[in-house]
């Protein structure tokens, strides 16, 4: 399983749609792949994604290679990974727990929130559909549209208390966690999927095979 470290970042990011933002200069790089597909397969569209921490939340940022940016969703918490381009964030708090959460963000600056208690439960359709994207995990997004060079960005910040955490987790503590992409084409007729967990089965749920987050 890959491991990389969650290290603090400052600023805000100015340089949405860089290689390599300068609020994220102390973060590692995470190609998103197509491990199912072969050992470092990756999508014809690519994108890149880091993780870092502030005193207030879990931060992430996912730059993404794009030439047909589309979306039919019109709100918050409908089905976004149906409707059209979607990055989501999924972040698993550690073990024992087995509750963890699925946030999308689409280029068209809407959100879904998914708060999974139990994957076994809910794969199995124990736990409804409407209990799990009722939740709020309080996160702040910012995104970014650049038509001209065929891309977009997002930043997302999920705040400590949606882990039922109130600051930074102890250095040494490990959670894991993937983000994951639906690209689609010619009117959702085409779809390219990608994640920066090697993950050996096509499922963006198997968390047994998310990157280890270290914290600092």
């Amino acid at each position: 399983m890959l491991s990389v470290m969650c290290r603090q970042v400052t600023g805000q990011v100015h340089d949405f749609g860089a290689e390599h933002p300068q609020k994220y200069r102390a973060c590692e790089p995470l190609r998103l792949v197509q491990w199912w597909r072969g050992r470092e397969h990756v999508p014809d569209e690519g994108g890149v994604s880091y993780v870092g921490y502030s005193p207030m939340s879990l931060s992430f940022y996912a730059c993404l290679e794009d030439s047909d940016i589309y979306t039919q969703a019109q709100g918050d918490n409908e089905r976004l990974w149906t409707l059209g381009d979607v990055v989501e964030f999924f972040v698993k708090p550690g073990s024992p727990r087995e509750d963890y959460w699925e946030i999308h963000v689409s280029p068209n600056d809407l959100i879904m929130d998914l708060h999974i208690p139990s994957r076994d439960k809910f794969v199995g359709n124990v736990i409804p559909w409407e209990d799990v994207v009722t939740a709020n995990s309080g996160s702040v997004k910012r995104v970014q549209v650049t038509t001209a060079d065929d891309e977009w960005a997002v930043e997302l910040c999920v705040p400590w208390t949606a882990f039922g955490h109130e600051a930074v987790p102890d250095p040494g503590t490990v959670w894991q966690f993937a983000v994951c992409r639906y690209n689609y084409s010619d009117n959702l007729k085409n779809l390219e999927l990608s994640s920066t967990a090697r993950l050996t089965e096509l499922s963006f749920h198997r968390y047994e095979e998310y990157t280890d987050l270290v914290f600092d």
